[in-house]
């Protein structure tokens, strides 16, 4: 899980990068989607399984689709996320994913969803204000350059995507070691190439990568996004929804580094302030899951 977060974070700052090299994020996903399709099906070939999944399992199927199909959404939000916010605050608010994972897992797995739980995550949601800092709590905050609007669709966007993103990942939990992971990777590849190809022409202006940089780090994105799916996948099948998810936080530390070292993006001292408390009630929330798995 730990390599799976540092997979993730040099995604995303290739996200960024992207970004503001005026890509659209919609193309950014595609192209992320082409190159993980590819390497899933040369690892379904390489490890001898079919990408469709097990053909004796009923009903696997379906789950497959539901979990690439959320997994799919929820990226292209976090994408969308990632090029109107900053890269550390964008990566904050979507890894509040332990918190609704713990949901999912309560409805999919049966797992308990008691009230320290729901106290942790009624916590997160201060986090989030504090990262966001909305004008009507911190006036003295308000920066003329910094668009509001957007912020508040790029905190939107990031919601929606942990939400789903959540539910994808208990999905892999809940087909468990039925599946191999990589098939998971064609899944979710294949189903991100088709939705995002639909939604980039329809809505927003895709452009060719002009020079050696552009098209690097374009295939980087889906490199990377392998790297880091392949193992999640895994992870996510052998350990339990807390703790597997506990590691991702990794991820939220891996951004601000690359915020700052690659984009120049300091944060000031409220949206550390709202990582921290977001980050202590995901990594209390998964604590209190390993622990209740072991008594």
């Amino acid at each position: 899980m730990g390599a799976s977060a540092l997979g993730f974070a040099t995604n995303s700052a290739c996200v960024k990068a992207l970004a503001i090299a005026k890509f659209p994020s919609l193309q950014i996903v595609f192209a992320r989607s082409i190159v993980q399709l590819s390497l899933g099906l040369l690892g379904c070939l390489y490890y001898r399984v079919s990408p469709l999944g097990p053909s004796d399992k009923p009903g696997i199927h379906k789950w497959l689709v539901l979990r690439g199909a959320a997994g799919a959404f929820g990226n292209a939000c976090f994408f969308y996320a990632v090029s109107v916010m900053t890269l550390a605050d964008a990566t904050v608010i979507f890894f509040t994913g332990p918190v609704f994972s713990a949901i999912f897992a309560n409805l999919l797995l049966g797992e308990p969803y008691d009230t320290f739980d729901k106290i942790a995550s009624a916590v997160c949601m201060l986090g989030i204000t504090l990262v966001l800092k909305p004008s009507a709590v911190f006036v003295h905050m308000a920066d003329e350059q910094t668009t509001e609007l957007h912020q508040g669709r790029g905190a939107t966007a990031a919601l929606v995507g942990a939400i789903s993103g959540a539910l994808a990942y208990c999905v892999v939990r809940k087909v468990g070691r039925a599946v191999h992971s990589m098939v998971h990777v064609v899944y979710f590849g294949f189903l991100s190439m088709v939705g995002s190809s639909i939604m980039m022409f329809a809505t927003q202006e895709p452009r060719m990568p002009r020079t050696i940089y552009e098209w690097t780090v374009m295939s980087l994105v889906g490199v990377f996004a392998f790297v880091g799916q392949a193992f999640l996948n895994r992870g996510l099948q052998l350990a339990p929804a807390g703790p597997g998810t506990l590691m991702r936080n990794l991820d939220v530390v891996f951004a601000f580094i690359f915020g700052i070292a690659l984009f120049d993006e300091v944060p000031d001292w409220i949206s550390v302030a709202g990582a921290t408390v977001i980050v202590g009630c995901t990594v209390a929330m998964g604590a209190h899951k390993w622990l209740s798995h072991t008594r």
